[in-house]
């Protein structure tokens, strides 16, 4: 294909090489159109493949999803956290993003959705999250959950941490509190989901040890109106309350953002 590259618009040849594209030349290749050369999406997080929190891992609603993300131009996704181990042809078939993934969610005892979690002790889980990153390149943990659930201790999260690490895999944390997140942060994880309650102040710590974020701010103030409207109670007070540090800030640092869309599925729990 041949034509210009957006967002520049500098003149570009780009050469269909198995299931990638490179601006290498590839030999005997033929010039099929021309045109603008829009770069894919990547979605950054991104649960597909269950319609409800709980549900196993549905094969036929995973190839939906995968394919409504094609259709909105989305080339590559991260799935930190599925509803079970993916099918061998997830991020390999052509008519799906290619992908990678954390697997199921970790979390501890008491915390996320009953049927989804691997529940462990605090001793249990770098070892858990080891594994898992060895298999899959990543382990997702669930570092607190809703106003009222305990963080992961930092000590135990720069265990898990050091654990993954060391096989070559990489840690994402969802965090839903101020003290989830800084937790997050204080322990060097390599992303930061949603990171509601995140203190502005810790921004350039992140940027200064690579830890990216992954806002996911559609889903979170997608929500707002409905729990604002709910009756007074600590839910709505943190969930309310946690948006004030959702403002825009101006960031004068090399900090990593993954877009994410989590038009699939997204759990954030409200309240």
């Amino acid at each position: 294909m041949r034509g210009r590259g957006l967002p520049d618009g500098e003149p570009l040849d780009l050469y269909a090489d198995g299931d990638r594209w490179t601006t290498d030349p590839v030999a005997a290749a033929e010039l099929v159109a021309e045109g603008w050369l829009l770069p894919g999406l990547v979605d950054a997080h991104t649960h597909p493949g269950a319609a409800d929190p709980g549900q196993p891992l549905d094969e036929q609603l995973l190839r939906k999803d995968l394919r409504r993300h094609v259709a909105s131009g989305v080339t590559m996704i991260r799935s930190p956290g599925l509803a079970g181990d993916p099918p061998g042809w997830f991020g390999r078939d052509e008519d799906v993003p290619r992908a990678v993934h954390a697997g199921p969610w970790i979390a501890q005892h008491g915390q996320f959705f009953d049927g989804w979690a691997r529940r462990a002790d605090h001793a249990e889980l770098p070892a858990l999250a080891a594994a898992q990153a060895e298999r899959t390149g990543w382990a997702k943990l669930i570092g607190d959950w809703r106003h009222d659930g305990e963080p992961i201790p930092v000590a135990v999260l720069a265990a898990v941490v050091a654990a993954v690490h060391a096989v070559g895999g990489r840690v994402a944390v969802h965090a839903q509190q101020g003290a989830g997140s800084a937790a997050a942060v204080a322990a060097r994880v390599d992303s930061l989901e949603h990171g509601m309650g995140l203190d502005p102040a810790l921004l350039a710590q992140m940027a200064a040890q690579g830890t990216a974020l992954t806002p996911t701010l559609t889903v979170i103030t997608g929500s707002l109106e409905q729990v604002a409207s709910r009756p007074a109670g600590p839910g709505k007070d943190w969930y309310v309350g946690a948006m004030g540090n959702e403002k825009p800030h101006e960031i004068s640092l090399p900090l990593k953002f993954l877009g994410a869309s989590s038009t699939v599925l997204c759990f954030c729990q409200c309240a």
